[in-house]
C-alpha cells in the first residue's frame, strides 16, 4: 500500500469499504511516517477511537 492510499484510508476509517486488515495497515504506515504534518488531529483521534473499539470488541 502506498503512503497516499494509507493517508486516504486513515482519514476515513469509519466510511471506507476497506477491510479491517487494510485499515490496520494504513494506521501502521501513517504511524511510522517521518512527519505527520498532513494528518489532522481529528484524524489521529478518530484512529485511536477506531483502534480502541476493535480492542474492546476482542474482550
Amino acid at each position: 500500500m502506498t503512503v497516499g492510499t494509507a493517508c486516504w484510508i486513515f482519514g476515513d476509517l469509519e466510511k471506507t469499504t476497506y477491510t479491517d486488515d487494510e485499515k490496520l495497515e494504513a494506521i501502521s504506515i501513517v504511524a511510522n511516517m517521518a512527519t505527520h504534518n498532513a494528518i489532522r488531529k481529528s484524524e489521529m483521534v478518530d484512529a485511536m477511537k477506531w483502534l480502541l473499539n476493535k480492542v474492546e470488541a476482542l474482550e
